[in-house]
């Protein structure tokens, strides 16, 4: 498979700084990784958190597929990653007072042959778009997905619900916590999509599929989601992470 990545982030029209962090392969980077993390806390200690989560399994995956040096399953390795990850937050919270309780969602892709491996904690999202349907690869880690779960809500009320924001798993806010982990077998054409709540209190990206599906590059994809939701009210950090997945042509 051949990988196009593009990512965009803002920090919406409300809040004072941008808490989201993310990452997509550059030049000498680990290839076939991106990820997103929304960081939460008090004074700058979300965007202290996101940022640390997002290196902090950078480091790890470089440590441990270096020239496929690896034993251990994709699964296990995306798993690993982010628990060092918790670790770190957590322990960095504890040593300094103004950063306690501190700590952030993460979605990661990592793409191997015609297969990608999904890590996720929060309320982060993954989505697999395909043949002109958006399909939701994560399930979100909130209180509301909760009360939907159990019937309190409906999924009507779910956009509105006043504790919508409140967050039941994270990396960082206990010494240990559980990781969600999908794979799915990937097409020529599917894209991933990645994104905070940002995008997703604004966007339907059903919606918008003409516009996923419009052959524009992932960034400008990346932008113009990223400037729909600003547009559209932009009341937290917004930020996409757009991925295409194409066939490798084979020569001759």
């Amino acid at each position: 498979m051949i990988i196009q990545y593009g990512g965009a982030s803002h920090r919406g029209k409300v809040r004072k700084s941008n808490e989201d962090y993310f990452y997509i392969p550059i030049n000498g980077d680990i290839e076939n990784v991106a990820m997103i993390a929304d960081g939460m806390g008090g004074h700058n200690a979300g965007e202290i958190a996101s940022r640390m989560a997002v290196e902090t399994v950078m480091e790890y995956l470089a440590q441990h597929m270096k020239q496929g040096g690896y034993s251990a399953s994709p699964g296990d390795l995306v798993r690993e990653s982010f628990m060092k990850s918790n670790n770190k937050i957590f322990k960095c919270a504890e040593s300094d007072e103004a950063l306690q309780g501190m700590g952030t969602t993460l979605v990661l892709s990592y793409f191997e042959g015609d297969t990608v491996h999904i890590g996720h904690i929060g309320d982060s999202r993954g989505y697999l778009v395909r043949n002109g349907t958006v399909i939701q690869v994560t399930k979100d880690h909130s209180l509301v997905q909760e009360l939907l779960d159990n019937g309190t809500i409906t999924l009507e009320e779910v956009e509105n619900h006043p504790q919508r924001n409140i967050i039941t798993r994270a990396l960082g806010t206990d010494l240990t916590t559980d990781i969600d982990y999908y794979r799915l077998s990937i097409e020529d054409g599917d894209i991933i999509i990645l994104c905070t709540d940002g995008l997703v209190i604004h966007v339907d990206l059903q919606q918008n599929i003409d516009l996923i599906q419009s052959g524009i590059t992932m960034q400008e994809l990346s932008n113009a989601l990223v400037s729909l939701a600003v547009e559209q009210g932009g009341l937290d950090n917004i930020t996409v992470v757009a991925i295409k997945c194409s066939a490798a042509v084979k020569e001759g």
